[in-house]
């Protein structure tokens, strides 16, 4: 039913709320078509939307008046309701309301939450078709009622504002105070209700003067709420018109609506006007408030990191932290700490960044809700910094808190480099399909923030999981759509991530040549706008594009400057890639000597947890083995690594395995002369096909899925290989297949 609409992530997420109940599916997505993340459908409940509700208002029919009444006003209580308020809501008697609600349950409606008289509707959609088929004066009329019994009974803010919203008239200020309240009651945990609550009360408070600076401060806290939820183009908007009649006393509170409209405008490109607005406003602040001076000077810091500038973010970050730790401000904590690592790491410095990265997780990881909202870049820059200091595990769970929070809350703000980063973690520990579903949804929703510097991250790193994945066109594209967005409106390490992950793409295509022609895009031979883990990648990418190319000398010089860059890091992974760098050249320039340094790459490798450059150094192992003439142990190592690429999802690199795999069996000095009598090449063009799919280790059932035929037409088929070949079982046909090698197949037996 859900086929082709949206992401997994969104399938996955309608596919729980309506229990896989059919009807209440079809109900969520008639009522919003275009499917978004949790946050908005969380929203469903403070923001009815007409959906498809029909088969759910049949049941109302045949309810009598009083019962009608009870299940009206029960919707507009909640989706979950007390018996005691509907009674004061209606004037009626307790014990006949009670009857009344005991009926509905009888014919399903509604069922009991808990002893006592608290009940809810059957499901939120069935509550949403109740509410929305009452008729609108009497709907109005009772949340008013409610609101007033809520408040006799002294009700917070948060619990009247779903009513007053509905009541409210213009030029009501303490029903504007009021939503107000709530709004900045559950800004940092529900940020939808906030914008909804807000944008309601704007509307009523009056356009007066006297009421101006009240305005600005609500526009504020209203922009802050759509950027929260991703809406950047339109918080941007909101949060200029906002400045434009802010007054500039109280300065702390001009100061920290610049500091947010900085980090958004950072998000949507801009990067001078950025850093000069935040400049001018930190000397207009003067020495006033120090908490909110470390805001200005921590956005900064974040911009000179963006620019290219890790030891400018450094200083800048360094000055922020020393006046938070004073006033013990946590989040604003973890984000120096968190952006001071990154820096480091982005500069090579890995031993500081240790250091500072284990102060900023003490803290990340005791936060709760409430603070985490304020520190959800906290958690991309730790997130990132762990990525490039190999710790693979613990950027996963970083990222999944992260992702979890803004999923939970709405708080929609940082979630494509959330979902980006945990991608990536996730493509290079080999976990592929759980890589795609993180990375389409990053996109998705960064397509829809129209920020660059998102749409470079989630781009990239969908090219990055194509890749693994063999779908070379995808990535290709993908990776040509994250370097098409505007120059210099993303963070500089991050446009070089992208130019690599195209320059690999490109090579996976045939393009040696426009792999290498990237590397001038990146700023030369030394890549200064990578981050220095990400040369090593850069390095080993571009000994594979000379080697392609038939230049094993320049291949050599890359290899050379591959294990320097790795060396200044000292991190086992880096080496282990720079190593199997330097097989690779060995294979070509001095064969009998590539062994040693391809098994000690994979080993190290798959230590460093890095899993698909580890089955890339196991086909460099493979072929070593055969140029010192372990035929045998190289076609089991070859085979082992194409099985394992495959369990993984990894097509492109199980290819390169199989034909790696065939090429050198044809060449072994035991492979059969085509003339044999039980040769492959007696098979018939079927049998062939069927020959060279038992030897990838594919099933019966797998082989007749492939080529779209019968299984037992498969049994058949494979009954004449065995006859003809001489063989008994399908070990047998798989071995005289690889033997012979792919030139004993025509190109259309296997299938590839």
């Amino acid at each position: 039913m859900l086929a082709g609409e949206a992401t997994e992530f969104n399938r996955r997420h309608l596919y729980r709320e309506s229990g896989g109940n059919p009807g209440y599916l079809k109900a969520l997505i008639s009522e919003q078509p275009v499917f978004t993340a949790r946050d908005d459908l969380s929203r469903l409940n403070q923001t009815p939307r007409f959906g498809n509700y029909a088969r759910y208002t049949e049941e109302l029919a045949p309810l009598r008046p009083e019962m009608r009444e009870v299940a009206d006003a029960a919707a507009v209580v909640g989706h979950e309701f007390e018996a005691g308020l509907l009674t004061q809501m209606l004037g009626r008697n307790e014990t006949a309301v009670l009857g009344t609600i005991g009926e509905l349950i009888r014919r399903d409606l509604v069922h009991p939450v808990v002893p006592g008289q608290y009940f809810a509707f059957r499901h939120p959609v069935v509550h949403r078709a109740v509410y929305n088929h009452s008729e609108l004066s009497w709907r109005v009329d009772m949340h008013l009622r409610a609101d007033e019994a809520l408040c006799t009974r002294g009700a917070p803010a948060v619990e009247r504002a779903p009513h007053v919203e509905q009541w409210i008239k213009h030029g009501d200020l303490p029903a504007v105070e009021l939503l107000d309240e709530a709004a900045r009651t559950v800004a940092s945990t529900d940020p939808g209700r906030a914008s909804a609550w807000l944008t309601t009360a704007l509307r009523a408070l009056p356009q007066q003067p006297r009421f101006e600076g009240r305005r600005a401060r609500m526009m504020t806290q209203l922009a802050e709420a759509r950027g929260a939820t991703g809406q950047l183009q339109e918080c941007r908007d909101l949060m200029h018109e906002a400045l434009s009649i802010l007054p500039r006393e109280p300065a702390p509170q001009h100061a920290q609506a610049v500091a947010f409209a900085a980090m958004v405008q950072r998000l949507l490109g801009g990067r001078e006007e950025t850093d000069a607005m935040l400049r001018l406003e930190l000397d207009a602040l003067g020495s006033e408030d120090a908490l909110v001076r470390a805001s200005l000077k921590f956005e900064i810091a974040a911009g000179q990191l963006h620019s290219g500038d890790p030891l400018g973010c450094y200083q800048w970050a360094q000055e922020a932290l020393a006046v938070v730790e004073r006033h013990g401000h946590r989040p604003l904590q973890a984000s120096c700490l968190g952006l001071m690592a990154m820096a480091n790491t982005a500069n090579g410095r890995t031993g500081l960044a240790y250091e500072l990265l284990g102060q900023a997780t003490t803290i990340l990881d005791g936060m709760l809700d409430s603070e985490l909202a304020q520190s959800l870049d906290a958690v991309m820059w730790i997130g990132w910094s762990e990525v490039l200091l190999e710790r693979w595990d613990e950027a996963l769970r970083h990222f999944d808190k992260g992702v979890s929070f803004a999923t939970r809350s709405g708080y929609r703000l940082f979630m494509p480099h959330l979902l980006a980063g945990k991608a990536f973690v996730l493509r290079d520990r080999g976990k592929l399909t759980e890589a795609q579903i993180a990375v389409e949804h990053a996109v998705y929703l960064a397509e829809r923030t129209d920020s660059p510097e998102e749409l470079v991250n989630a781009y990239a790193v969908q090219g990055y999981v194509d890749i693994a994945l063999g779908n070379l066109d995808g990535a290709l594209q993908n990776s040509f759509a994250a370097t098409l967005q505007p120059r210099h409106s993303a963070s500089s390490w991050k446009e070089a991530l992208a130019l690599r992950i195209l320059a690999e793409a490109r090579l996976l295509n045939g393009d040696h040549e426009g792999c290498l022609a990237l590397v001038t895009d990146a700023g030369g031979a030394d890549l200064p706008t990578a981050d220095a883990g990400s040369r090593v990648a850069w390095y080993e990418l571009l000994v594979r594009a000379e080697l392609a190319a038939g230049r094993p000398a320049r291949a050599a010089d890359w290899a050379q400057r591959a294990m320097h860059a790795a060396n200044l890091l000292e991190q086992p992974g880096r080496i282990a890639l720079a190593t199997l760098a330097e097989a690779q050249v060995l294979l070509r320039q001095n064969p009998e000597a590539a062994l040693a340094p391809a098994q000690h790459a994979a080993a190290g490798l798959e230590e460093a947890g890095r899993a698909i450059d580890a089955l890339r150094a196991r086909v460099a192992v493979g072929l070593a083995l055969w140029q010192q003439g372990r035929f045998d142990d190289a076609a089991q190592e070859l085979k082992a690594t194409q099985l394992a690429c495959e369990q993984l999802g990894a097509s492109a690199l199980a290819r390169a395995a199989r034909v790696e795999r065939r090429r050198l069996a044809a060449r072994a000095p035991h492979a059969r002369s085509t003339d044999s009598e039980s040769s492959v090449i007696a098979l018939t063009g079927r049998e062939q096909q069927i020959a060279a799919l038992v030897s990838d280790g594919l099933t019966n059932r797998l082989i007749a899925k492939k080529l779209h035929i019968a299984e037992k037409t498969v049994e058949m088929h494979l009954s004449n290989v065995f006859a003809k070949l001489g063989v008994s079982n399908r070990a047998a046909v798989a071995a005289t297949v690889t033997r012979e090698g792919p030139d004993s197949l025509p190109d259309s037996a296997s299938g590839h």
